[in-house]
């Protein structure tokens, strides 16, 4: 998995390419736990991204809570149709905004 990570005042701009397995969700979870307070909106970009496994959902569940309890946004952007299956599969298209 590639990821590159922005912070631009209080949002979080999160590149994900390759496949967002259960070592590489592991990754992503280290990095999201050094999130600063400030920030409250998280945007992803999953162009690239061809794999999305439980444990990577876990994961954008967690981030879905957290920039709700602060008021913020979050959406994900050029989403394969193989994870926007996942997506549906898992309710997760109606619980994240999807552009």
């Amino acid at each position: 998995m590639e990821m590159t990570w922005e912070i631009k005042g209080n949002e979080l701009f999160i590149g994900v390419k390759g496949k967002l397995d259960t070592l590489s969700a592991m990754n992503l979870d280290d990095k999201m736990n050094e999130l600063p307070e400030e920030v409250t909106s998280i945007y992803f970009d999953f162009e690239g991204l061809e794999y999305i496994s439980s444990a990577g959902l876990r994961i954008l569940y967690w981030v879905i809570e957290y920039v709700e309890e602060k008021g913020g946004n979050t959406s994900v952007k050029n989403v394969s149709d193989s994870v926007l299956e996942v997506f549906e599969v898992t309710g997760f298209k109606n619980m994240i905004k999807i552009e």
